[in-house]
């Protein structure tokens, strides 16, 4: 009798994000766990984080990003680590992670290692590469931000294959990196957590509701103060500001100077919270410049909720005709078509936007690009 083949071990896939679970004011870590979650239907994955998370969270000993923020802000020596460093807690997170994290994938042996924060799980990755042959899958979230400064940099790791947002973007890496393994996938939106039914907020606020949700920071792309002024000039409808951040009390300020009270109010709410969030409100509206993506857009369309954004090709795409593009730097066009966008009947258009970019169908551009990465 001929012996039975050996059953065929499961491809292992490493998602990297320490940030997963301790936070979710950025992007990435949402991401990070969205897809760790859809590629578990296909691969054996561990999501290693801060916090235990979802189904696939492993976590390991570090200090996250979020975790470090007060201290930086509020000690002397936090002061100093602000001036020697961009993001000093992104290099505290990749400091202190590196051989954990390395030393738990060094015994596990993935097949591919995704690391989504930056180039403190690149550095992992890139040393897995040599050690044990693991194929590195990254995903550059800057775009080409700074004329590509953080995408040129991240380069230097060598990923196996590269995911960008947009074909705009793949042509240029290809441009740059002519060897490159590069794909444009989109962001996802989990349609089965944003929905447009469902429990809602009393916020006893004047008029219709406007949403902008961002991080509360004057140094950053966000902007948030282009929407505030803005909807000084929308007096039938009133502005909810979701975000946190160093500059929280002086957004506060400027939105009770220019709405009034009963016109504006400032909060922060758990992920968990979100869903309900963006389904409380009339419409959404984040004036950020130069936005790689915009995966506040995503969530907001799938909770039935239409947008009002800058007017570029990313958004756009994102948009389609859910929703208004303008000049959000001129504050009367931008009032014109907050205005505009709350007197609209969107009718179902927002939901079929959103149903383009489901996580189901994107972890299936990504389960393609593995196979094809673990086939060579």
């Amino acid at each position: 009798m001929s012996a039975k083949p050996e059953p065929r071990k499961p491809i292992k896939v490493a998602v990297i994000h320490p940030e997963c679970g301790v936070s979710w004011n950025g992007g990435s870590q949402i991401s990070a766990f969205e897809m760790a979650e859809h590629l578990a239907a296909h691969y054996d994955v561990e999501l290693l984080c801060g916090e235990k998370v979802g189904t696939v969270s492993v976590v390991l000993p570090c200090v996250p990003r979020g975790r470090s923020a007060n201290w930086l802000a509020t000690t002397y020596i936090g002061g100093l680590f602000r001036k020697a460093f961009g993001y000093p807690g992104m290099v505290i997170e990749a400091a202190t992670s590196f051989f954990p994290y390395l030393f738990h994938l060094l015994k596990s042996k993935p097949d591919i290692v995704y690391p989504n924060n930056d180039y403190g799980g690149l550095a992992i990755a890139w040393v897995l590469k040599r050690f044990i042959g693991s194929k590195i899958l990254y995903t550059e979230r800057a775009g080409l931000l700074s004329e590509g400064h953080v995408l040129k940099r991240n380069m230097k790791f060598k990923p196996d294959h590269l995911v960008v947002f947009n074909q705009d973007t793949v042509q240029t890496v290809k441009g740059w990196y002519p060897n490159q393994a590069v794909s444009a996938i989109p962001n996802g939106v989990d349609l089965s957590r944003f929905a447009a039914t469902g429990d809602t907020f009393d916020f006893q606020l004047s008029g219709k509701l406007v949403l902008c949700v961002g991080t509360l920071n004057r140094k950053n792309h966000k902007r948030m103060e282009l929407a505030i002024k803005a909807m000084a000039q929308v007096p039938e409808a009133s502005l909810i500001l979701c975000g946190d951040g160093v500059d929280k009390d002086y957004y506060i300020a400027l939105g009770e100077e220019l709405l009034g009270k009963k016109r504006f109010k400032q909060m922060s709410l758990s992920f968990d919270e979100m869903p309900k969030l963006y389904r409380s409100v009339d419409l959404f509206t984040l004036p950020s410049a130069n936005e790689p993506f915009g995966r506040v857009y995503l969530e907001a369309l799938a909770s039935g909720t239409p947008v009002v954004a800058p007017d570029d090709t990313m958004r756009r795409t994102i948009i389609g005709n859910a929703g208004i593009v303008c000049n959000v730097e001129d504050s009367t066009q931008y009032a014109e078509s907050l205005s505009l966008a709350l007197s609209t009947d969107w009718q179902n258009k927002t939901i079929e936007q959103a149903s383009k970019f489901s996580w189901a169908a994107i972890a299936l551009q990504y389960k393609a690009v593995i196979d094809n990465m673990l086939s060579k």
